[in-house]
């Protein structure tokens, strides 16, 4: 309510002092007093101030200095405006271009000429990565960044750029005229050019004025005309450059292209000044400020006001010649503050964009190895699924061998005590009939036999071949040739064996469960127990305590079949 009153007061005052004619003077000092006052509320509520300003832009009466300084007020609540454009991360690029409308570079273009290059360049950028570098609009957005290297004063990144386009036959006329025209441009302005300048930019300006006529290129037409009048300005030749300055305006008049006319009485301004038409040369920035508004021609407004300044001073009017030059500099205080600021802006929403695309990457790269290892796990989960199956149809294949092992020998025990018993009976009558008289290798064999079944001298720990020599009346060389022939292994394993065999019925005897395993190993004749567990697991292919277990089990099966 506060902020409305005070915008309704300053409404109300000017509003009357609007309507009286006769006391200028008051008029004056109120008119800065509220026009200070409206300065100060700009800030505070934009849509009462412009409210304000409409007002005030309504009497009939205010001065041209006093549209003026209400043309600062409005550029400075413009600028407000475009800080929160900037901010939006949306903005829409308007299509106001005949060329190529709803591109990038349309926007480029409307901000280029309006002397915003920095802001121009990215967007050109950005637009020529998506399209053919050899298409139309292609060389168009090179030749508006050109454009822009010329208003940052980088002359020679603007011709080089030219250049490179010129060498190309395949270019469009539209094109190659507006080539021609930016060319004439940047070498009429850039201060390190080698060779004839005057000769250079007249040559490109009217290079471009001919394809123009010939094709009806009317913008272009209009440019060069305008840069012609600006080289016959240079060249103190007025009534050339009024010639082709007045024919650049009215070109860009049926354009409606008003920042460019606008840009132009600037330039026909100069000339009549130059020529000591003060009055002639304010009536036409007079005419220039009829052509736009200074939210959209800041720039340019800029430069009116700055010339409406030197046209004051040169008058003498110099109070008038302060505020214009004080207008003029405020907005181009206005106009760099801005530029700073849109740069700042934009340097904050690239640090935020990196931010979010750091933190983008960062859950990425934290999905990918969480994906990674979880694909791991799941390898390393099926390998041990694998190897559990593995272990366990191995399990099941060892248990079946042991089992088949175990009954084999079980049945090879049986038979070796039937062997045995065999003989046991044995008489000396019936080896000699059995092998012959002749046969003693196969009679010596038999008694061994016999002699191992009867006293099992395997037993003895401490057995060796002697006892047997003497025990079947031979002698060393051919006992030991016989075991090696019929039983294919040395006197040790021979006696191994058979201590194994002795092993074997005993673990398999559940009558000899309160037995240790060593202990019916030494009762066998084994020495020490490693000894025992190596022979037995050698000749049997499991240890005894495996065979034990498994004989008891297969036994116990066997039994509960039976029952």
């Amino acid at each position: 309510m506060i902020r409305l009153g005070k915008v309704i007061f300053v409404v109300g005052v000017i509003a009357a002092l609007s309507n009286s004619s006769t006391a200028q003077n008051i008029k004056e000092n109120i008119f800065e007093e509220k026009l200070e006052q409206a300065t100060n509320l700009i800030e505070e509520t934009g849509d009462s101030l412009r409210s304000l300003m409409a007002a005030i832009s309504e009497d009939a009466v205010l001065t041209d200095l006093q549209k003026a300084k209400i043309d600062l007020i409005r550029s400075k609540l413009n600028s407000l405006e475009d800080a929160l454009k900037i901010l939006s991360t949306s903005e829409p690029v308007t299509a106001d271009t005949n060329r190529f409308p709803g591109t990038l570079i349309n926007e480029a273009q409307r901000l280029i000429i309006l002397s915003r290059p920095d802001e121009g360049i990215p967007l050109i950028m950005k637009f020529l990565e998506g399209v053919d570098s050899q298409s139309d609009s292609a060389v168009y957005a090179k030749i508006y960044l050109a454009e822009a290297y010329r208003q940052k004063q980088e002359h020679n990144k603007g011709i080089g750029i030219i250049y490179e386009i010129l060498r190309n036959s395949n270019i469009s006329v539209a094109n190659r005229a507006f080539a021609f025209n930016r060319m004439a441009a940047l070498q009429n302005e850039n201060r390190s050019f080698a060779g004839n300048k005057a000769d250079s930019v007249s040559k490109y300006s009217r290079l471009c004025i001919d394809i123009s006529q010939k094709n009806n290129l009317t913008e272009y037409l209009a440019s060069s005309q305008n840069e012609l009048g600006s080289y016959y300005l240079r060249q103190r030749m007025p009534d050339s450059a009024l010639f082709f300055y007045s024919e650049a305006v009215n070109n860009f008049l049926s354009l409606n292209m008003f920042p460019q006319a606008i840009n132009t009485h600037v330039n026909l301004s100069r000339l009549y000044l130059s020529i000591g038409q003060p009055e002639e040369s304010r009536d036409i920035l007079l005419k220039a400020l009829d052509l736009g508004n200074i939210e959209e021609n800041r720039n340019l407004f800029m430069y009116v006001y700055f010339n409406l300044a030197n046209i004051s001073y040169k008058s003498g009017n110099y109070a008038d010649a302060y505020e214009y030059l004080r207008i003029s500099y405020g907005l181009k205080s206005r106009f760099f503050v801005d530029r700073m600021q849109r740069q700042v802006n934009e340097m904050s929403a690239k640090y935020d964009l990196r931010e979010k695309e750091a933190k983008i990457n960062e859950e990425a790269q934290k999905n990918k190895t969480y994906r990674l290892k979880l694909k791991y796990l799941s390898v390393i989960l099926l390998i041990i699924i694998c190897l559990l199956i593995l272990l366990i149809v191995m399990s099941r294949l060892k248990n079946r061998a042991y089992k088949k092992l175990v009954e084999q020998n079980l049945k090879a025990i049986k038979k070796e005590k039937q062997v045995e018993q065999c003989l046991r009976n044995l008489t000396e009558t019936d080896i000699k009939n059995r092998v012959g008289a002749t046969d003693r290798h196969a009679e010596l064999a038999l008694r061994l036999e016999k002699f191992m079944a009867e006293e099992k001298p395997y037993l003895w720990s401490d057995v060796g071949l002697e006892e047997f020599c003497k025990k079947l009346n031979t002698n060393r060389t051919y006992l030991s040739n016989l075991i090696n022939d019929k039983f294919n292994m040395g006197f040790y394993d021979f006696l191994f064996e058979y201590r194994v065999k002795a092993a074997l019925e005993y673990l398999s005897n559940k009558q000899f469960s309160h037995l240790s395993v060593e202990g019916i190993g030494e009762m066998t004749g084994f020495k020490s127990s490693s000894t025992f567990y190596k022979r037995f697991k050698s000749v049997v292919g499991m240890t005894p305590n495996q065979f034990r277990a498994w004989a008891h089990k297969t036994t116990q099966n066997q039994f509960a079949d039976k029952t």
